[in-house]
């Protein structure tokens, strides 16, 4: 009546088209390209919004749909993003829908204790005990910062830190938002001391035994220890026991960067990939990579929850009350304005149970442990490492003939030539000093057939490739 959106006849009508919309775009996705390669000022001119309103929603969604990344096609085998169940993208529609903010309690009743539930559940799995906290986060880089934000509160109330600067030790394959979070922090570019890693691109015990030593000796002191389980580059989980040894020698917090390894907890056939992660002070944990939730849902968990409520102190007395504890998760963390993504999977774990995952996890890693042994049976490719778990690395080699730098050219343009082509979509970085492929398999469907096909026509670019050159 008054020209304002509402929620009418028409817009449920809307909805329902849209929802068949999606649908029908994700069940006919294999029929279509990974990607419809478009240069950026083309998406542009069809982004611009001067053109006003000329498409309704349904069209407009269709263009979105797509022009985007095709994350269920079963060729994507590229970066760290799922394709996410439908359980939970029906229930980030609910989420958005209620529109619930769950730093304060009294803002979301209900959605605030999914969330306290859902850190309680992830504590569990993770061996941490009842005076653990934790919240929900964006991320694992907002992960990161938070459990290192707990981890200075304590660094700075140990006596024996008086007058020391603090320094972060990690692996040299550590997500580079642990140096971003030091930066946040205040901390200086060389207060990040990065470690070898061995070669299984894991952080190496003794190279991280030699680095604590040499800290002692000096003026710094170690704010924390930073493991990695999933490495984004390789995807290789650290000896989580030798390092906690370490820790307890030298007396450090020991944070572990499980964005990505830590949902193997979920599967007995993978889970010894992160024994000793309850020996741990803090953990990050994304169930939006190997939970196959919907962007945006991080966890972070801190052993002493103490650490975390002091860490995010704040006077705030129309939302806050400093002198006590309470049900506001606002208490422990940087956001205010607080989606209620924890929602998502509650609503996905009460439906369908923990099984799906559970299956999801192990069908992924033996896709990716059958695309190494396809690729070790090959003469013009090589492997860079065996698979822990569903990331992998190798290259092109061709015949043998061409030099390291002609290699390096050529994996470099196979992979953006692979992507334009929009048959399949994989990336790309350096490992030990050489440029390779790097897959990441995170659908279920994505089998056998996908990976010969994958094969010839990374064989079919080099060769074209080559001959050109």
């Amino acid at each position: 009546m008054n020209g304002l959106p509402s929620y009418d006849e028409a817009q449920r009508r809307i909805a329902h088209e849209i929802v068949d919309l999606v649908f029908d775009h994700i069940n006919g996705i294999a029929e279509k390209p990974v990607v419809k390669w478009t240069t950026p000022a083309d998406l542009a001119r069809l982004v611009d919004l001067d053109r006003g309103r000329d498409s309704d929603l349904a069209s407009l969604v269709r263009t979105l749909a797509d022009h985007s990344i095709q994350l269920h096609h079963p060729a994507y085998i590229g970066h760290q993003v799922c394709p996410p169940f439908p359980q939970s993208v029906i229930a980030d529609f609910v989420i958005s829908a209620l529109n619930q903010s769950t730093a304060v309690w009294e803002m979301s009743p209900f959605a605030t204790m999914v969330e306290k539930g859902i850190v309680r559940w992830g504590a569990t799995q993770l061996g941490y005990p009842e005076e653990s906290e934790g919240t929900a986060v964006s991320g694992g880089s907002a992960a990161n910062l938070t459990a290192l934000l707990a981890a200075r509160k304590r660094w700075r109330d140990e006596p024996a830190n008086a007058g020391k600067r603090p320094v972060l030790v990690c692996s040299a394959d550590a997500h580079y938002s642990v140096a971003r979070a030091a930066s946040i922090m205040g901390m200086a570019t060389d207060s990040i001391i990065k470690v070898a890693t061995d070669a299984e691109h894991r952080l190496s015990p003794a190279a991280l035994g030699e680095t604590l030593a040499g800290i002692e000796k000096g003026e710094s002191s170690v704010l924390a220890i930073v493991a990695t389980c999933g490495s984004t580059a390789a995807g290789s989980f650290d000896d989580l026991q030798a390092i906690a040894a370490l820790r307890d020698r030298f007396g450090a917090w020991l944070h572990i960067d499980a964005a990505h390894g830590a949902s193997t907890l979920l599967s007995p056939r993978f889970r010894h990939l992160v024994e000793g992660i309850e020996l741990s002070d803090s953990v990050c944990w994304d169930p939006h990579k190997m939970m196959w939730m919907p962007l945006s849902l991080g966890l972070v968990f801190v052993k002493n929850g103490r650490y975390l409520r002091e860490a995010f102190e704040a006077d705030a007395p129309y939302l806050l009350d400093r002198n006590k504890a309470s049900d506001n998760i606002g208490e422990m963390t940087i956001q205010c304005s607080k989606r209620a993504d924890a929602v998502k999977l509650w609503l996905t774990i009460r439906t369908i149970g923990l099984e799906p995952f559970k299956r999801a996890l192990e069908m992924v890693a033996e896709t990716t442990l059958q695309l190494f042994d396809k690729i070790v049976a090959t003469d013009d490719f090589e492997a860079m490492h065996r698979p822990q778990f569903n990331i992998f690395c190798f290259r092109w080699r061709g015949d043998g003939s061409l030099s390291e730098d002609e290699l390096e050219a050529v994996n470099a343009r196979l992979r953006q030539q692979l992507v334009e082509s929009g048959k399949g979509w994989i990336t790309s970085t350096v490992l030990k000093g050489k440029r390779v492929l790097r897959v990441t398999v995170m659908n279920p469907q994505t089998d056998a057939s996908v990976l010969d096909r994958l094969l010839a026509d990374l064989r079919g670019i080099a060769q074209t490739l080559t001959h050109a050159g």
